[in-house]
């Protein structure tokens, strides 16, 4: 195999490899961070501030209490994004990120937190809760 096949192998490998979102999870970890101290307005800045995650601090609190099982390490993320998807999406000059990223943690329980990208506000979470495995 020459140079040239040897860069396509590992481009191939590099474009089917998944993408992890940096961004969404230090959100999600952030709002996480947020709740376990007991501070629900830092947390709630970090939410799209309506729906389910409650329109003011003290609506997130009521919400929070109902999943307070104390999150641990990040396991996954959803939906699967390929590195070549981003690529495909950046060279049809589309936004590379997907709209909606799903974070899950697993600690005393497993909690799904779901972000949306909000143009100009960046990344709020919507939704979250502890589930069964």
């Amino acid at each position: 195999m020459g140079l040239l096949g040897l860069a396509g192998l590992l481009l191939g490998l590099w474009a089917r490899s998944a993408h992890q979102p940096t961004e969404p999870i230090a959100v999600a970890e952030r709002f996480l961070g947020h709740l376990q101290q007991d501070h629900y307005a830092e947390a709630w800045a970090l939410t799209a501030q309506g729906g389910y995650t409650g329109a003011t601090p003290q609506a997130l609190q009521a919400v929070a209490a109902r999943h307070s099982c104390r999150s641990g390490r990040v396991v996954g993320t959803s939906p699967l994004q390929t590195h070549g998807n981003r690529l495909r999406r950046a060279l049809r000059g589309q936004r590379v990120d997907m709209d909606e990223v799903r974070v899950e943690f697993e600690g005393t329980c497993l909690l799904g937190v779901r972000l949306r990208w909000l143009p100009g506000r960046g990344w709020r979470v919507v939704y979250f809760a502890s589930h069964a495995g």
